[in-house]
């Protein structure tokens, strides 16, 4: 058995890597939305012709620039889908993990009904570890498609209102509790904090 959870912790140390890339593209993300954000405050103010002053003269001032902001906001959304797959790739790969460690019990030798909820010492039972990668596997992939539905809610025509509610609840990931993937981790290397 301990051999059966040092490769779940093995399995543990590769979601905690992807974990640690998750939080990359997270700062990336909100970085790129805050761009788009203010871009989107700017054309209000640009598609309004008093706003130009003594610009007012110069042809076709508005639509040029208008356009270039346009242009700006389409490659920002760009980027933001291309992070978004970047998540996708991560939820794919916990789902994976997940599924592996399944095919690692079948593979063991003793009847697994047994052994799952055996525990030896600080040792986490197998349930345990099969439970906690399900867990961490269902938060990303729920906070995942929240993500997807903020951007795909964002657009050029969003009251500032909307984009600040949108900004809050991507800032905040509600479907992943640092407190519950702490104590899920906290229990798979207890032997080690010991």
């Amino acid at each position: 058995m301990e051999a059966t959870i040092r490769k779940f912790q093995q399995r543990y140390r590769r979601v905690r890597d992807e974990m640690g890339r998750w939080d990359e593209l997270q700062s990336r993300l909100l970085s790129q939305f805050s761009n788009a954000s203010s871009i989107i405050g700017r054309l209000q103010v640009l598609g309004d012709s008093k706003n130009y002053g003594g610009l007012r003269c110069v042809p076709a001032i508005r639509e040029a620039l208008l356009g270039k902001q346009m242009e700006t906001l389409e490659r920002i959304f760009c980027s933001m889908r291309e992070t978004l797959k970047e998540f996708y790739d991560i939820v794919r790969s916990l789902d994976k993990i997940s599924r592996d460690s399944n095919q690692l019990l079948k593979g063991g030798s003793a009847p697994i009904v047994q052994q799952m909820q055996l525990q030896i010492g600080i040792w986490p039972t197998l349930a345990d570890c099969m439970d906690g990668l399900k867990s961490i596997s269902e938060m990303h992939r729920s906070e995942y498609a929240l993500k997807s539905s903020i951007i795909s809610a964002l657009s050029w025509n969003c009251s500032s209102s909307d984009i600040a509610a949108l900004h809050q609840l991507l800032m905040d990931q509600p479907n992943i509790s640092k407190d519950e993937v702490q104590s899920i981790f906290d229990i798979i290397f207890a032997d080690e904090v010991c």
